[in-house]
């Protein structure tokens, strides 16, 4: 399908197939996404629980990094989506340069401060004394090549703006297979490799991601996919930072700010023991497994959104929204009913000789999958916003998320209260119902349907039109 054809069909063709063909790509592209670490999980349970639990207290340290990437990712998203709906496809290539450049210095920088604090921040998260050493090892391996995965997110950023989902699919589907290959070969030391235990599977990690970016460059430099950078692209110019930083930086907070709080979170579990650690990294995992078409429904509308709003079509912006929260809660609904009451079976695939581990993830899955409906509400209209360039409600509702729900409900419930890992659990719950109700609470004020391209011009409208009706007024 050419771009320009693409293109008309998200402001012309038919909504429900359009978002489901922008939509199932990027779904099973998180879904890809996730195999990394599903991947290391099981063959990390292999080892032990320890082991396990290594990459899942990482997660959320290399999150915190990668959320201010993922943040101006979206901003490149939304950006490209509104040039490209207004035919202005220079911008949008500058968009991506000026991504590129400044996302590279970023992480990099972020990469050696997080490797130098790696002990005080583990220390921090309270991690277990038997899972600190895996842990440390897998986590500063992790930030040595965290660099190298930036280009990817451009370039899947980029394109998704542009309405191709499938081409970022096909790369991670290569990538993922890499690193379902390269994972027992570096943890175990198979056919000659060296034995590494968890820095295998650190490294199996990098190497796959490396060969994605390389994989995006080759494809974007060289025009491949119907946006071609050039070196001009990314010859600095203030303005079009300015736009990315305005759009971007409220995205990259509310992640990097709820990244925090899940540290804090982390914390909390950890002091719980190995044995919720394990539990609740794979719960947690899962979960999100099942949240992923959501994801992916809320991507395709941050592209229709910026694409129709660009093009000043705000009915069709109105019903694509409409449309994907329908498709997601019909899906979720019987999705999760079927993870609440067979969730032991999955904690029996990962740890299949641990009973404490299978018992606490059973008893978490009833309580956390409700909270996955919620959370998908919320996602759905955070890709409205996004899609506009409005990213400070989405910003807003995540820290509250946050700060001012779950952690004071986790600290009540698991600590004053001596609930234990049933605290986190509610906690999510209560802060997911909270979530969905006030993002739908700013979304029907409708500031969103602005989007920020545009936003000068429709106010220089707004006032000749109102100027004009004065006139005729004086006139009769």
């Amino acid at each position: 399908m050419k771009q320009n054809n693409l293109s008309d069909k998200i402001l012309e063709g038919n909504l429900l197939k359009i978002i489901l063909v922008l939509g199932w790509p990027l779904a099973l592209s998180s879904v890809i996404q996730t195999f990394y670490n599903l991947i290391d999980a099981y063959w990390l349970g292999k080892l032990g629980r320890v082991q396990l639990a290594a990459p899942f207290i990482s997660f959320q340290l290399i999150f915190f990094i990668i959320s201010f990437a993922m943040g101006m990712s979206m901003a490149g998203t939304s950006l490209v989506a509104q040039y490209t709906g207004a035919k202005e496809s220079k911008k949008a290539r500058q968009v991506a340069g000026h991504l590129l450049v400044f996302l590279l210095i970023l992480v990099f920088l972020l990469s050696i401060l997080g490797y130098v604090f790696s002990k005080p921040l583990l220390n921090v998260l309270k991690t277990p004394k038997d899972a600190f050493a895996p842990t440390l090892t897998y986590f500063r391996t992790m930030l040595l090549g965290l660099v190298t995965a930036v280009p990817f997110f451009i370039y899947q950023g980029v394109l998704n703006g542009y309405g191709d989902t499938i081409s970022p699919l096909k790369v991670q589907a290569i990538t993922v297979g890499i690193n379902l290959i390269l994972d027992p070969l570096f943890i175990f030391g198979w056919v000659g490799f060296p034995s590494l235990g968890v820095q295998g599977a650190a490294i199996a990690t990098i190497i796959s991601r490396a060969i994605a970016s390389v994989i995006g460059l080759y494809e974007l430099f060289n025009g491949v996919r119907g946006i071609k950078l050039t070196i001009k692209c990314l010859n600095p110019e203030i303005e079009i930072y300015k736009k990315i930083i305005k759009v971007g930086l409220p995205a990259s907070l509310g992640m990097a700010g709820s990244s925090i709080g899940f540290i804090i979170i982390q914390g909390v579990i950890n002091t719980l023991g190995s044995a919720v650690v394990a539990a609740a990294g794979i719960g947690f995992r899962m979960v999100h497994l099942f949240m992923l078409p959501a994801l992916g429904i809320s991507s395709a509308i941050t592209t229709i959104v910026g694409q129709t709003l660009g093009a000043n079509k705000v009915n069709r912006a109105k019903a694509s929204i409409i449309l994907g929260l329908k498709i997601i809660i019909g899906f979720l609904i019987p999705a999760m009913l079927l993870i609440a009451f067979y969730g032991k079976y999955i904690m029996i695939f990962f740890i299949p000789h641990d009973p404490l581990v299978q018992e606490i993830g059973a008893k978490m899955f009833y309580i956390v999958a409700p909270s996955v409906i919620f959370f998908a509400i919320f996602r759905i209209f955070a890709g409205a916003f996004q899609g506009s360039g409005h990213t400070m409600p989405v910003m807003i509702t995540s820290l509250l998320r946050i700060w001012i729900v779950r952690l004071p409900l986790v600290w009540l419930l698991s600590i004053y209260l001596g609930w234990g890992h049933y605290g986190i659990w509610w906690g999510m719950l209560f802060s997911n119902i909270f979530t969905a109700t006030l993002i739908f609470i700013l979304y029907l004020k409708g500031n969103w349907q602005i989007p920020v391209i545009k936003r000068k011009k429709i106010i220089i409208r707004k006032e000749i039109s109102e100027i004009e009706e004065i006139v005729e007024d004086a006139n009769a």
